[in-house]
């Protein structure tokens, strides 16, 4: 019950769940004065989240951030973490696994290995679904069938097929350190979850950590380009995909909140 909550209640705070609570608040007091500006404040923030100008300063915020920390060149280490969270499992009408837009993690961990930086991979995560009887495998299981698809021999991959949020992670992969004797991992994720992640490995693994930032969705600020007319109108107008990266990027900092006050980080 308290993984479904901490899973549930958080949407109440990102832009489309607000807003909705705002618009009913609204829809119920539509008789009281304020009901116009709460029901205007709900459509305002719903436009400026789904903006692709604000969407991608959001995510500058935690981009930028996150290749600041990766080092170059990069050090060796006992093993490269890839945490879960890109792949689709092999489930009917899908032949095979399949990657989603993080999918870039298992593709730099696989790049890793062949540069010789460890000589272990470890896949992460668990099943995480509120349906009964689902029969997606953990994510770590689809995972290595994966990189075995792609070229990796089964005795360098580790699972870790247990954990369903980061902090868990963080736990569960620094006992399995303490059990190989492991003092050193490449922690690779997507660059808005870097900090958080990296945050809650620092504290709760034990491990001296490597940060290794992906999946970025913008190129840097400096080679963005120079703005047009057509450019400036695209990116006050309400976009799909612009609110999802800023939902991302919100979830991010609530979840770096809520673990600070947690201890997980």
């Amino acid at each position: 019950m308290g993984f479904l909550l901490s899973k549930l209640l958080p949407l109440a705070l990102y832009p489309l769940g607000l807003a909705l609570l705002l618009q009913l608040s609204a829809l119920v007091g539509r008789r009281r004065r304020w009901a116009g500006w709460v029901s205007g404040a709900g459509l305002g923030l719903l436009w400026i989240s789904a903006m692709p100008v604000i969407a991608r300063h959001l995510a500058w915020s935690l981009e930028e951030r996150s290749a600041a920390l990766t080092p170059d060149p990069m050090p060796k280490a006992d093993a490269v973490v890839v945490l879960g969270g890109g792949l689709r499992p092999a489930v009917a009408p899908r032949r095979n696994v399949e990657v989603n837009e993080a999918g870039d993690r298992l593709l730099t961990g696989l790049r890793l290995i062949r540069q010789g930086k460890a000589p272990l991979l470890v896949v992460s995560g668990g099943q995480v679904s509120f349906a009964g009887n689902d029969p997606a495998p953990p994510e770590a299981t689809s995972t290595m069938a994966l990189a075995m698809e792609l070229g990796l021999k089964p005795e360098a991959i580790v699972t870790n097929d247990r954990s369903r949020t980061t902090a868990e992670e963080a736990r569960d992969i620094g006992a399995l350190a303490k059990q190989r004797g492991w003092r050193s991992v490449l922690l690779v994720t997507s660059a808005t979850h870097l900090p958080r992640a990296l945050a809650s490995f620092e504290r709760l693994s034990g491990l001296r950590v490597v940060p290794v930032a992906c999946d970025f969705q913008f190129a840097s600020r400096s080679l963005w380009g120079r703005p047009t007319v057509g450019s400036m109108i695209k990116d006050g107008l309400p976009d799909a995909e612009a609110l999802l990266i800023s939902t991302v990027v919100l979830k991010e900092y609530v979840g770096q909140a809520s673990y600070r006050l947690l201890g997980r980080s």
